[in-house]
């Protein structure tokens, strides 16, 4: 059995160049290799989600070869990049990416698989992006706790996994990505502020209390974002939602409306 392995990107976005740049991932030459990378997912991040902007998030499948199907990719990307694979992709991508950064990461046991998450039919109009410092030596032990306890937690708030990765880069780090809604995260977000007496907007639930109990055990730093998903990948929607200013005020209005004649009856 080999391991699953994925390439994390963190690519610097210049200007509005998001979705242009996301599209341009469907014209990567690697896609027409069999056995080599694949894009599980594209996101940006999300203004007001808590990340860096403009930014965007992808996540490459490095295929079912494991260590082998890395040992093929970095041939690709190494000596061979500029004659033969790489050139004019690389320039076009240029004009709306300025640099970024990679983790090489391992999925561990309880975490999807690309062809899992497809059977199981896992998608999300929002996706929960978490990058967490543990203790060195502990990634394992960590989520090990995560599948065990907080995965059934997630999941009572249409919360679910598409990865639960070790960064195999350095022995501090690891990756979670949840794929959610709009509705369900601000739903766990209310009930968590409820629980610990900040508000009473939600319903107190000691379960998510108690996890950030037991993951101050391992955690030490880190940040969470809100990512917006790239249409047409393994777990994102069909197609972007149709949306103008002037529906969308429009049906706020009708809401406040609606709200109003509640009250008043």
């Amino acid at each position: 059995m080999n391991r699953d392995l994925y390439l994390y990107e963190v690519v610097d976005v210049i200007g509005q160049g998001q979705y242009d740049y996301m599209e341009h991932l469907w014209q990567d030459p690697v896609l027409r290799m069999p056995e080599m990378f694949g894009l599980q997912g594209a996101f940006y991040i999300l203004g007001a989600g808590g990340g860096r902007w403009p930014q965007v998030i992808n996540i490459w499948d490095i295929g079912s070869e494991g260590w082998k199907g890395l040992a093929k990719n970095l041939d690709r990307l190494n000596l061979k990049r500029r004659k033969a694979f790489y050139g004019d992709w690389w320039d076009e991508a240029a004009q709306w990416r300025s640099g970024g950064f990679d983790r090489l990461c391992g999925g561990v046991p309880g975490s999807p698989s690309t062809t899992e998450i497809a059977e199981a039919g896992i998608t999300g109009t929002l996706f929960v992006n978490e990058i967490l410092t543990v203790r060195p030596g502990t990634p394992m032990e960590f989520l090990a706790a995560v599948v065990q306890e907080r995965v059934p937690l997630m999941a009572d708030y249409g919360h679910r996994p598409t990865g639960l990765y070790e960064v195999l880069n350095n022995q501090h780090e690891v990756v979670m990505v949840w794929a959610a809604d709009i509705a369900s995260h601000v739903t766990y977000r209310q009930n968590r502020d409820t629980t610990r007496g900040l508000c009473d907007e939600g319903t107190a639930d000691e379960r998510i209390t108690a996890w950030e109990q037991r993951s101050a055990e391992y955690v030490t730093g880190g940040d969470t974002h809100l990512m917006t998903p790239l249409p047409r990948t393994v777990y994102g929607p069909e197609d972007w939602e149709d949306a103008s200013l002037e529906n969308w005020l429009a049906a706020q209005e009708s809401a406040a409306q609606d709200t109003a004649g509640g009250s008043d009856g």
